[in-house]
């Protein structure tokens, strides 16, 4: 894959990046380089083109969103890329969407709904 079409992907949401290692070991990370989903402070980037590490070496950093850490990868090594989150997923698309009966259904076990919670009926407390 090419190193700017991975960052541009990496760019839109969270993804899974599969690579293999010095040893050609196949490893599974998801990350991310979408601004929303990095850490604010010291740790952070303010300008996404600081990801972009050395053009020699094809390498780029990327946030290892459930490590909360950032990581080195070379584009050399990644096999896939596979958008999980964000504008084009694979996976907003396949999402199950409620009906409006469905939704209106919740409610009909309850006799009233007020701003202040939920009464059921039963004990007279409100929740």
């Amino acid at each position: 894959m090419d190193k700017q079409d991975i960052i541009k992907t990496l760019q839109s949401g969270i993804c899974e990046i599969t690579y293999t290692d010095e040893h050609s070991v196949e490893h599974s990370i998801i990350a991310t380089l979408a601004l929303h989903h990095l850490p604010d402070g010291e740790d952070s980037f303010d300008d996404v083109d600081m990801m972009d590490m050395d053009n020699d070496q094809n390498t780029f950093k990327v946030f290892n969103v459930p490590k909360e850490d950032w990581q080195i990868i070379s584009a050399h090594s990644v096999i896939d890329v596979e958008q999980l989150t964000g504008e084009g997923a694979d996976n907003n698309e396949k999402k199950l969407q409620a009906s409006p009966e469905y939704l209106a259904s919740l409610f009909d076990n309850n006799e009233e709904i007020s701003d202040e919670g939920f009464y059921d009926g039963s004990d007279g407390i409100t929740q």
